[in-house]
């Protein structure tokens, strides 16, 4: 489905594509565009619709509750985006489209001889999940990606948010366990009593540990052992992180055969998390060559997914475990998942949240960036052609220049860009 040539891509929406026709131009004649990304926003057809989970209609507070993740308390997961839901006809199709602007937008890349690659939504918003063990999600979301492939003349499907929430919101990690995921765990051969006894159990070894003692610890250098023997780690927990793998492996492996029958050619696939939290998305790289076309590990989002993450698991920790110091639970997040030793903040007001756009001159991004794509090449089947989605602003020339280099060197087969103000002046006046 793919050439052997370098991919080089950008995520454009239809209204920047028609409204500034010379920037496509440019991008593909200055800096050797060859594929976009562009955003769905054309409608969805009365077959489809009448499988969306929200019957049809927009949905109620108590019918969204129904729909999405469940915290271990039984809380749904979370009210606050049900905003955002409500703008949607089903997960991950907006409710009011265009779908002549879409085609336009479509036809006018392929007359400037360009690959066309549709990113369409999925069953996660950014907290809010759409419980993907519920079989009513599960037969929206194929009958929407043959939708998407079979309609529009695509070349590829870049389904985003196929995961769980992302790992800066600690909550997300310890859903879904509605009556649905109970169910989906014994298919899968899960006991999902044991998964939430076990994770229970571990959270309670961690309130019993000696904050001043564990600091002492992170300082000398914290193992997997240590951490297995610390909590007391029993097999649930384990088996909580495969089953979260296994139904999202089982779900795209069902979408991705879908797609090829409907229509053959098309290629599916879907952004990859940062391969050194991929596991709490639910991505396991090693079976990506069986759901997914392609890779595209998501290395551009430094602070919601990556930062963002350290600062709250910090902050959990500091909550968890008493006189634990704020600069020891840093180590610790960086330790536990392996950012430790490239001189990242010692305090988390060093990493000024509130000013993301700028957070890419304040840590070392190329380090950042690059150790995650060295483990996608390390955790990926060789068969598996990736292209890492980066920044083309916000990160400094040098600092873009050299990761673009070395991720050539270590083998990856393009790059998907976010933003092009450092690669290309153009006035969007």
């Amino acid at each position: 489905m793919f050439n052997n040539h370098w991919l080089t891509g950008i995520y454009l929406g239809p209204d920047t594509i028609l409204s500034h026709p010379n920037y496509v131009t440019r991008l593909r004649d200055e800096i050797g565009l060859n594929t976009v990304v562009i955003s769905f926003t054309g409608e969805m057809s009365k077959d489809v619709l009448a499988l969306s989970p929200f019957k049809g209609r927009v949905p109620t507070d108590d019918e969204l509750a129904g729909l999405v993740l469940r915290h271990f308390d039984g809380r749904p997961v979370d009210p606050i985006e049900y905003d955002r839901a409500r703008e949607l006809c089903g997960p991950g199709a907006p409710l009011r489209g265009d779908d002549a602007t879409f085609r336009k937008a479509v036809e006018q890349l392929k007359s400037e001889g360009l690959n066309v690659w549709m990113c369409a939504g999925a069953w996660t918003i950014r907290q809010l999940m759409f419980c993907p063990s519920r079989p009513d999600v599960q037969d929206w979301m194929e009958a929407a990606c043959v939708h998407w492939a079979s309609q529009y003349g695509v070349d590829a499907l870049d389904i985003t948010h196929f995961r769980y929430p992302m790992g800066s919101f600690p909550l997300g990690l310890w859903g879904c366990t509605c009556a649905s995921c109970h169910t989906a765990a014994s298919n899968l051969s899960y006991d999902m009593d044991e998964m939430v006894a076990d994770l229970i159990h571990a959270r309670e070894q961690l309130r019993k540990l000696d904050g001043k003692r564990l600091g002492e610890v992170a300082r000398l250098g914290l193992g997997f052992f240590d951490v297995v023997h610390a909590l007391d780690l029993r097999r649930g927990v384990l088996d909580w992180f495969r089953f979260r793998c296994d139904l999202v492996f089982r779900n795209l492996t069902r979408f991705r055969l879908a797609v090829h029958a409907a229509a053959p050619g098309t290629a599916f696939g879907t952004d990859t998390y940062p391969a050194s939290m991929a596991l709490m998305a639910g991505h396991d790289y090693l079976r990506w060559d069986q759901m997914s076309d392609y890779a595209s590990p998501l290395v551009s989002h430094i602070s919601a997914f990556v930062c963002n993450t350290f600062i709250e698991w910090a902050r959990f920790l500091q909550e968890e475990v008493s006189n634990l110091t704020e600069e020891d639970a840093l180590r610790l997040v960086y330790q536990f998942t392996g950012y430790d030793g490239m001189d990242l903040p010692e305090n988390i007001d060093a990493y000024k949240a509130e000013e993301a756009a700028t957070l890419g001159y304040r840590i070392p991004t190329a380090d950042l960036v690059l150790r995650d794509l060295y483990k996608a090449k390390l955790f990926l089947p060789e068969s598996v052609p990736c292209y890492p989605i980066l920044h083309g602003e916000g990160w400094g020339r040098e600092t873009i220049d050299g990761i673009v280099t070395e991720t050539k060197e270590m083998g990856h087969n393009g790059v998907v860009w976010q933003g092009t103000g450092e690669l290309m002046d153009y006035d969007f006046g």
